[in-house]
C-alpha cells in the first residue's frame, strides 16, 4: 500500500484547524449566559433609575396647583359718593364678600371722597370690578398677580417636619427613664410645638390671602371751583351774614345762663356806689 507523504501535512493542519473553531465555538457558549446576566442587569438599572413617564391622562398643566395672591386699586369720580360706597359694599357682600375697612372725608370746594378695602374672592374678581366701574368713571385701575405656591410648598414641608418632630419627642416623654430626660423632652417639645402653631398661622393666612383678593377702592365726587363775579360775591356774603348771625345766637346762647348772676352783680355794685356817696356827704 502507498501512502501519499505530501498529503499528510495537509491532513494535519486541517485537524489543527477544526480543533481550534471548536474550543473558540465553546468558550463562546459559555460566555453567552454571563453576557446576557450583564445586560439584564444593565437594563434594569437603566428601569430604576429613569424617571417614570407621565400618565396620559393627566397632562401637566403651568396653572395646576397654583397659588396666587390677587391685590389691586380702583380709583372712581362719582356723583353721590356715600350711596356708590353703600352700593358697593353690596356688590362685594353679594359675591361672597366683605368690607374690612371704610372711611369718608369732605375736602376742599365740598368734595367729598371714600375709601373702602375689600375682600373679594379670588375667582370673581372681575366681576366685581366690572360691576364697581358702572357706578362712575374709573381713572385708574391696578391689579397684581404674585405666585406665592414655593412659599406655600416651603411651608408645608416645614409644618410636616416640625409635626413628625413633635410626634417623635411626645413618644420620647413616654418612655422617658429619668425625670431629667422627661424635663428636657418637654422642654424641647414646647418650642417646637411653639414654632408649629406658628407656621401653622403663617399658612392658614397665605390661604386666606390666596382665596379672596384685596382691592381698595377709592371714591371721590367732582370738584366745585369757586365761582366768580357779583352773583358769588352776594353769595358769600350772605353766606358770611348767616355765620355771623349763626355765631352771635350761639354766644347769646351760651351767655344765657349767666344773666341772673351778672344782675345780682350789677346790683351789689350800685348799692355799693350809693351807700359810698352818702357817706361822703
Amino acid at each position: 500500500m502507498t501512502v501519499n507523504r505530501r498529503s499528510t501535512p495537509w491532513a494535519l493542519l486541517v485537524g489543527l484547524a477544526a480543533m481550534l473553531l471548536l474550543t473558540i465555538t465553546g468558550c463562546a457558549g459559555q460566555r453567552a449566559p454571563s453576557d446576557q446576566m450583564a445586560t439584564e442587569r444593565m437594563t434594569a438599572g437603566d428601569a430604576v433609575s429613569a424617571p417614570a413617564p407621565l400618565s396620559p391622562k393627566t397632562p401637566p398643566s403651568p396653572q395646576q396647583d397654583r397659588d396666587i395672591v390677587t391685590t389691586g386699586s380702583l380709583d372712581l369720580t362719582v356723583s353721590d359718593v356715600g350711596g356708590s360706597a353703600d352700593k358697593l359694599i353690596e356688590l362685594a357682600t353679594s359675591l361672597g364678600g366683605r368690607v374690612d375697612d371704610r372711611t369718608q372725608s369732605t375736602g376742599p370746594g365740598h368734595t367729598r371722597t371714600a375709601m373702602l378695602t375689600v375682600r373679594i374672592p379670588s375667582a370673581k374678581v372681575d366681576e366685581f370690578l366690572d360691576g364697581a366701574q358702572r357706578l362712575g368713571e374709573a381713572s385708574s385701575l391696578t391689579v397684581r398677580h404674585d405666585d406665592v405656591t414655593s412659599q406655600r410648598v416651603d411651608l408645608d414641608a416645614r409644618v410636616k417636619a416640625l409635626q413628625a418632630s413633635v410626634d417623635r419627642l411626645t413618644t420620647l416623654m413616654k418612655s422617658a427613664a429619668t425625670t431629667a430626660d422627661l424635663l428636657e423632652a418637654e422642654k424641647e417639645l414646647t418650642s417646637r410645638q411653639a414654632d408649629l402653631d406658628s407656621l401653622r398661622a403663617q399658612r392658614a393666612q397665605l390661604g386666606e390671602q390666596t382665596s379672596y383678593a384685596t382691592l381698595t377702592v377709592s371714591l371721590a365726587s367732582e370738584f366745585e371751583a369757586p365761582s366768580a363775579g357779583f352773583v358769588a360775591s352776594v353769595r358769600h356774603g350772605w353766606h358770611a351774614l348767616l355765620s355771623f348771625t349763626h355765631g352771635l345766637i350761639s354766644i347769646t346762647g351760651f351767655l344765657l345762663p349767666w344773666l341772673p348772676v351778672i344782675a345780682v352783680l350789677a346790683g351789689l355794685l350800685v348799692v355799693a356806689r350809693r351807700r359810698s356817696r352818702r357817706r361822703r356827704q
